[in-house]
């Protein structure tokens, strides 16, 4: 998502260094993705727990990640997006970059049937729906990238077969008569926050689906404009912040945009802090920071969120358009300061 951040300020020159970068370490650590890497492009060593305490006497302290040597399947659309968007900035991948892509969306349509730990890094293994829809979009922008000419056009009848497959299974797995929503994974009535972030690029053809799911997330794990990332989760944690701006974004690929805006509005008020910087979750009762301080994927979340609302809204005259604009610019320009004072201080 960083990288597509950068693409949404314009920030060309430093989306190009990035995706750089993430081609680079995968090819030098083998062309399987993992979710996780150091920022010298090694693998991320595995979670120890020192004996120390967190804010507040918060426990316990993670060093390393359990998710270092996870299968998460959403990470082929993670790329694949990243890619697309990467390309469509006016990026040029060369042959070798373009061998990459190919042959992770050969791994994509060969590995999508399997269980994996989803985007939440869980324990269980499953076939997450969230999972299933994020590889159909790797094969889908895989397919527009080759009819375009910038991935090699030998695979896309394969390619298409698999992607028709994905979403033929989601939906025959997947779907909740009762609910009326994509749930969880199949043989659940549980609800997954994540599955927003599908809506806006066009897994479900006329959207009803996608609608009547958005609405059913709403009702289950919404806590005002605050969202629990999937059912259960009230007993055990805060809102995850991210999990609303996604919820933004649903709106504006709804064309739902004044109530897009609405929340956006309410979520930057309700969130606000004095450092300008978000937290992983909130208490939504007491409104108390918890989790991750600061957060990378609140951050991005909230750009992505107003990215899209400023472009949904282009040549309104709506006063709350340059208010998102300036939102957007306001929490790249701090990011970016404490992320400078972080290497001066050799935090990294």
């Amino acid at each position: 998502m960083t990288i597509k951040s950068f693409l949404h300020a314009g920030a060309l020159e430093e989306s190009k260094a990035s995706f750089t970068w993430l081609t680079r370490v995968m090819r030098s650590n083998g062309e399987e993705m993992r979710a996780c890497y150091t920022l010298t492009g090694k693998l991320v060593p595995d979670e120890k727990y020192p004996e120390m305490e967190g804010y507040m006497q918060s426990l316990p302290i993670r060093k390393g990640n359990h998710a270092n040597n996870q299968f998460q399947l959403s990470m082929y659309g993670d790329i694949m997006e990243c890619a697309y968007l990467f390309i469509k900035a006016g990026h040029v991948v060369d042959i070798e970059t373009g061998r990459l892509l190919s042959e992770l969306t050969n791994q994509c349509a060969d590995r999508w049937r399997s269980k994996d730990s989803g985007i939440w890094e869980l324990q269980e293994l499953q076939n997450y729906t969230f999972s299933k829809m994020a590889c159909w979009l790797a094969l889908n922008r895989a397919i527009q990238l080759a009819d375009e000419g910038h991935l090699e056009p030998t695979w896309i009848p394969r390619w298409t077969r698999e992607r028709d497959r994905i979403r033929k299974w989601v939906d025959q797995h997947c779907w909740c008569d009762s609910k009326q929503a994509y749930t969880f994974y199949p043989g659940t009535d549980r609800l997954d926050a994540a599955i927003l972030l599908v809506a806006r690029v066009g897994f479900d053809n006329d959207g009803d689906r996608m609608k009547s799911t958005c609405r059913a997330i709403v009702k289950e794990l919404g806590r005002g404009p605050l969202l629990y990332r999937y059912s259960g989760m009230e007993k055990e944690e805060g809102c995850f912040i991210a999990c609303s701006f996604w919820m933004v974004e649903a709106l504006v690929a709804f064309k739902q945009v004044d109530e897009a805006i609405q929340l956006f509005q309410q979520l930057i008020k309700s969130l606000d802090r004095h450092l300008g910087l978000l937290t992983e979750m909130v208490d939504p009762d007491t409104m108390s920071a918890l989790g991750n301080f600061p957060q990378g994927l609140s951050h991005l979340s909230l750009i992505f969120a107003a990215n899209a609302i400023t472009e949904a809204t282009t040549g309104n005259d709506d006063s709350t358009v340059s208010d998102n604009q300036q939102e957007e610019s306001r929490v790249l320009d701090r990011l970016v300061e404490v992320a400078t004072q972080m290497t001066q201080n050799h935090v990294f």
